[in-house]
């Protein structure tokens, strides 16, 4: 391959230089739209990956720094038209979303290393989200280490498909960075189902995430031989059983990435049983705590970053021995919940498994758990009760009574947010006595809505008493999920105005897995809703909300 091109030398040269020369005349105007505009930062949310780029690369041209929203709720926009950011892309208050098709063509410049290039959030455990700003350097220095560990077998005519969002950290270095950066024909594209990649006749490289390699439905009709050539994961642990079923379903080997936002990527690994690399010019260390130490270009300065995780260091590299902030106390005891995680996922009938305290008169802990096929099995056999009992049991050999979970769930997924974590409330929201919503097992922010994965577990009150002898979701309830997440994720006025258009195809039943497509037109206040699955759509239509006029 070429020499690899630095983020900031991209426009440094009239070579062909892939997607880039096709680039170069739309960021030049997008850049000159720009120095006419107010000085600050500018908040950039955009699907479209090409677009999405071109004011990327402009706002960088143009010393600002761009701010990468999760979402473009009407409350996110308040926020950050309180920071007086220009916003651009599919905000519904945006400054603009396409590029400019005329006018002047601004003089391409190298930006310098030192600018704050981006700013981005991620959460941990508790979803608060934290925000955390990247210079030019940390990503130029990231992409090319990308490059040097995995460009020698990835061509420049290798799609890039990818199932996670350019607005955060992972898939902005891995779907816009990185092809720009190497010359790749063209940016990544979006997959959303496991169904997409089917029809793909060229040869890929699949940018993923553990939220969507867990869900690969092994009857599908994969090909063989396959056309991906690599699958990346990052954004949390991918369980060895993963790994496998996507090794056997794409055909191509799993690396999983190691890091956080604030680190960057940390270490590699293609081999769920393996260690972990780490990754060309990172240092690690332990520190006195046990806790994983990294130094690297990826920060912002030389200094050393502890993260929280425990590790211990081993010829090849490292292995992660779990969290060290997952200590909490109850009747004056000291409990890891990490610990418990690791001996519960040791057991056959478990695949994944999540430790939440919950908070009352008194605090107890909770078990979320993803049952393995046998343990599918045994509680098709033994029933959830006794299940929970008997996990009790063997837990009980390696821990105190007052560690053992008094309470269980059994989930087809773990529920994530859209940042793919999973979050100590999402796990509690889980056990409220008849739990009115269901499971959010993953959501996906688009241009003008949000897509979620819900999983229908058969606790839901909804289901209680409709109808007795054969369960089915109401559909005072699917109107009433649609409000409640358009409220919640998309800041939708929440007042029932009325609805339009409503059909009800399918009857959907306990335990089924639903996608929920929502889309907002503040316009005209109507919410958008689609209901669907494998078997198809079951259900449709807009709801009117906001106050009433007098």
């Amino acid at each position: 391959m070429a020499e690899m091109h630095a983020l900031n030398q991209l426009f440094a040269t009239e070579e062909d230089h892939g997607v880039v020369t096709v680039l170069r005349d739309d960021v030049a105007r997008a850049t000159s739209w720009l120095q006419r505009q107010p000085a600050g930062p500018a908040a950039l949310f955009l699907a479209d990956a090409r677009l999405f780029a071109t004011w990327l690369l402009a706002c960088w041209q143009d010393g600002r720094c761009v701010i990468l929203p999760g979402d473009a709720t009407p409350a996110t926009t308040h926020h950050l038209q309180q920071r007086r950011a220009l916003l651009l892309g599919d905000f519904a208050a945006a400054a603009r979303r396409d590029c400019p098709q005329d006018g002047p063509v601004a003089a391409l410049r190298i930006c310098p290393d030192s600018q704050p290039a981006v700013e981005v959030f991620t959460s941990g455990t508790t979803g608060a989200p934290v925000s955390i700003v990247k210079a030019l350097h940390q990503l130029d220095a990231e992409v090319q280490v990308l490059d040097k560990v995995f460009g020698t077998s990835l061509s420049r005519d290798l799609a890039f498909h990818s199932t996670v969002s350019h607005q955060h950290l992972y898939g902005l270095l891995f779907c816009i960075l990185w092809p720009l950066a190497r010359g790749q024909r063209e940016l990544a594209s979006l997959i959303t189902y496991p169904e997409e990649l089917l029809s793909r006749q060229s040869n890929f490289a699949l940018i993923s995430s553990p939220a969507f390699l867990k869900r690969l439905p092994r009857e599908l009709p994969w090909p063989a031989p396959s056309h991906c050539r690599h699958v990346f994961s990052s954004g949390g642990p991918l369980p060895a059983s993963a790994t496998l079923t996507a090794r056997d379903c794409l055909g191509a080997v799993v690396t999983e990435i190691y890091g956080s936002s604030e680190t960057g990527g940390i270490a590699r690994r293609s081999d769920p049983a393996a260690d972990w690399t780490v990754q060309p010019g990172v240092d690690v260390r332990l520190e006195t705590s046990g806790c994983l130490a990294v130094r690297s270009p990826f920060l912002p300065d030389a200094n050393w970053f502890v993260t929280a995780d425990r590790a211990r260091l081993t010829d090849s590299g490292f292995a992660l021995a779990g969290r060290d902030d997952r200590i909490v106390k109850i009747e004056e005891k000291r409990i890891s919940l990490t610990a418990l995680e690791t001996s519960l996922q040791s057991h056959d009938w478990i695949g994944e498994a999540r430790i939440v305290p919950l908070e009352g008169s008194r605090t107890v802990l909770a078990a979320v758990v993803v049952l393995s096929h046998s343990g599918q099995a045994a509680l098709a056999d033994i029933g959830k009760f006794a299940l929970g009992q008997a996990l009790r049991a063997a837990l009980s050999g390696e821990f105190e009574r007052i560690a053992l979970p008094r309470r269980w769930r059994f989930v087809s997924q773990l529920p994530v947010n859209s940042m793919g974590k999973t979050t100590d409330s999402a796990l509690a929201g889980l056990f409220a006595e008849k739990p009115r919503l269901p499971n959010v097992v993953q959501q996906q922010a688009t241009a003008t809505g949000i897509v979620l994965q819900l999983d229908l577990v058969p606790e839901l009150a909804c289901f209680a008493g409709h109808f007795p002898d054969l369960p089915v979701l109401p559909g005072v309830a699917q109107l009433e999920w649609a409000v409640h997440f358009g409220s919640a994720l998309l800041g939708t006025p929440s007042e029932f105005q009325g609805m339009d258009a409503i059909k009800f195809q399918q009857i959907i039943r306990p335990g089924s897995q639903i996608e929920l497509a929502l889309d907002y037109l503040p316009t005209k206040q109507q919410l958008q809703f689609r209901y669907q699955s494998a078997s198809g759509q079951h259900s449709s239509g807009r709801i009117r909300l906001g106050k009433k006029t007098a």
